[in-house]
């Protein structure tokens, strides 16, 4: 009973609190996918994806089909190369400081635990310059 009514304390406030656009100079940059690279710190890795932002979140789409949504740390973008966020692997974030998720994807960040570093989710994306710039243009 008590994780129904944290449940649904928690959809009460994401549903009253005002959600603002992803924005890259004053322009909402929300809804389209577009070319990026992203840095994830507990793999080290760098891979290339695909972006939607969508208000202070971000989807990053990886080849083969897998995505995560990392919470992003300022949703007004002043360099498209050095987008920071937060999330991990499995996880969806929920307002501020909540996330839910069933499973992280051992096979993908190639080992069964996450660092303990406060860094373990830690993201930094940068988008292609071409995309970006025909996606301000529209």
């Amino acid at each position: 009973m008590k994780v129904l009514g944290l449940a649904l304390a928690t959809a009460l406030f994401i549903l009253v609190t005002p959600a603002t656009a992803a924005e890259y100079q004053g322009r909402n940059i929300d809804g389209k996918k577009l070319a990026a690279k992203a840095y994830y710190y507990a793999t080290g890795g760098v891979y290339n994806v695909q972006v939607r932002f969508k208000d202070n979140r971000a989807t990053i789409y990886f080849d083969g089909g897998s995505q995560t949504t990392i919470r992003l740390k300022q949703r007004a973008i002043a360099n498209p190369n050095h987008i920071e966020g937060f999330g991990k692997l499995g996880q969806f974030p929920l307002g501020g400081i909540l996330s839910i998720g069933l499973d992280n994807d051992s096979n993908f960040i190639g080992n069964s635990q996450l660092s303990d570093s406060p860094l373990a989710g830690f993201w930094r994306i940068s988008l292609d310059s071409k995309a970006l710039q025909n996606f301000i243009r529209k």
